[in-house]
């Protein structure tokens, strides 16, 4: 059962027990995703139309014609070393104590040379990006099959695949598929 902070603070506490800090909740105001165009595979996994092939149960896809509009729940899922899983389907935020936007999610992650805030994942139609966030220590992807990694500009977005590993600080996060 939650519990307001206006109850908790209307309570009749024992002397000295009141909670000092009441925090009023934070609001937020939500906006709905914007649907993106998706071509389902038969097992009904959702696709980008452009796709030859699920990217889930590697069906071929090329004689599927319809093409609709969905909302998705997420584009991709970051899994990091410690096993922390996120699905990302809005613009997310990620640091040592990232500040709250009113159009971003926001991911603490702590480890040694981890910014404040550190990166910024953007969702576009089916596709994630990246952009390092003017981090002290750089955000950098490594990419399946090539040697070395790309270090993630400052001033604009990169695309992420799925099988990229983004390195930040100490820390790692592999993008896998959202389902």
């Amino acid at each position: 059962m939650l519990v307001s902070a206006a109850l908790l603070a209307e309570r009749d506490w024992p002397a000295g027990r009141r909670p000092l800090d009441i925090a009023p909740p934070v609001l937020r105001p939500v906006t709905a995703p914007t649907p993106i165009a998706t071509k389902f595979c038969p097992k009904r996994h959702p696709n980008n139309p452009d796709t030859e092939r699920c990217t889930v149960c590697q069906m071929d896809l090329r004689a599927v014609s319809t093409i609709v509009d969905i909302t998705p729940e997420a584009v991709a899922r970051l899994l990091l070393e410690d096993g922390t899983a996120i699905d990302v389907a809005e613009p997310l935020l990620i640091g040592r104590s990232p500040r709250e936007t009113t159009r971003s999610d926001t991911l603490t992650v702590t480890g040694r040379q981890v910014s404040r805030v550190h990166f910024v994942l953007e969702v576009a139609g089916w596709q994630l990006l990246i952009r390092d966030a003017d981090s002290t220590n750089g955000t950098f992807l490594a990419r399946p099959g090539e040697r070395g990694r790309l270090r993630v500009p400052t001033d604009s977005p990169v695309a992420v695949h799925v099988g990229d590993t983004i390195q930040f600080g100490s820390r790692q996060a592999l993008v896998t598929h959202a389902r």
